[in-house]
C-alpha cells in the first residue's frame, strides 16, 4: 500500500510504494495446499447443493405420498357413495321429463317404465348408435308405437357423458323443462350428475341409478370385476371434476 515518505529534504514529499507483505502462513503455503483448500471449498459447496436437492426430493416424495393417500381415500368414499344408492333406490320420483344415458338395455327398460308410469312427460334416449334405427330400438324395448311416436325423442349425436349432458341441456331448454330424472347405472351416477349439473345449472336433476349387481348376490369374482369397473369410473370422474373446475 502507498505510504508518505520524506526524500531529499523536508519539502520534498513523494509517494513511496511498499510491496504488500503476505501473512507468513499464506506466503509459505505450497501449491498442493492451495489445491487442497480449493477442493475443500468446492466440497462444502457441493454438500450444500446436495442438501438442497435432498430437501426438494423429500418434499416431492411427501407430496406424492399425500396425493396417493388422498386418491385411495377418495376412491373408497366414491365406492361407498355408489353403494349407498344400491341400498336406497329412489321411490316415487317424478319430474318434468326423463333422460336415459345409453349404455345397455339395463338402463333403457327402467326409463321406459318410468315413462309408462307417467313420472315424466317425455323421454330422451341420449347417445343412441347411428346404425340403430328407431324401429329396431322400439321393437327391442317392446315399446308401443303410439307411445314411441308421442313421447320419446332420440339423440344420436352424443358420444360420451359430456355429450349426453350437452344434448340433454339443449333438449330440456328447447322444451322448457325445469326438472329431469336421469337414468343411468349406479356407478355412472356421480360423473353423469357432475356433467348434467354443469350443463344445466338451473334445472333440478334427480338421479335414478340402475343397479346391475347387488352386493349380497355376487361372488368374489363378480365383486372384483365390479371394483375394477368402479376404479375405472373413479378415474374418469376425477378427470371430469378437474375439467369442470377449470372453467
Amino acid at each position: 500500500m502507498p505510504v508518505m515518505a520524506c526524500v531529499g529534504g523536508p519539502w520534498r514529499w513523494f509517494l513511496v510504494y511498499r510491496t504488500p507483505q503476505l501473512p507468513t502462513r499464506i506466503r509459505h503455503m505450497s501449491e498442493s495446499e492451495h489445491i487442497d483448500k480449493a477442493a475443500g471449498v468446492l466440497e462444502r459447496r457441493a454438500s450444500r447443493g446436495a442438501g438442497r436437492l435432498y430437501r426438494v426430493r423429500d418434499f416431492l416424495v411427501a407430496m406424492a405420498a399425500l396425493a396417493l393417500i388422498a386418491t385411495v381415500v377418495g376412491f373408497f368414499i366414491f365406492a361407498a357413495r355408489v353403494g349407498g344408492q344400491t341400498e336406497n333406490p329412489p321411490a316415487g320420483v317424478s319430474a318434468d321429463a326423463i333422460v336415459v344415458l345409453t349404455g345397455g338395455r339395463a338402463r333403457l327398460e327402467p326409463a321406459v317404465t318410468l315413462l309408462r308410469e307417467q313420472r315424466g312427460a317425455r323421454l330422451l334416449i341420449s347417445g343412441v348408435d347411428a346404425d340403430i334405427s328407431d324401429v329396431t330400438l322400439r321393437r327391442t324395448l317392446d315399446i308401443d308405437a303410439d307411445l314411441f311416436e308421442c313421447c320419446i325423442d332420440i339423440d344420436r349425436e352424443a358420444l360420451d357423458t359430456e355429450g349426453n349432458a350437452r344434448s340433454s341441456a339443449a333438449w330440456a331448454q328447447r322444451n322448457g323443462y325445469a326438472s329431469l330424472i336421469v337414468v343411468t347405472n349406479d356407478y355412472h351416477v356421480p360423473r353423469s350428475m357432475l356433467e348434467m349439473r354443469n350443463a344445466l345449472p338451473d334445472v333440478e336433476i334427480v338421479a335414478y341409478p340402475v343397479v346391475n349387481m347387488k352386493p349380497e348376490t355376487v361372488d368374489l369374482a363378480a365383486s372384483m370385476d365390479r371394483y375394477r369397473v368402479l376404479l375405472g369410473e373413479y378415474a374418469k370422474y376425477l378427470v371430469a371434476r378437474a375439467r369442470t373446475l377449470s372453467f
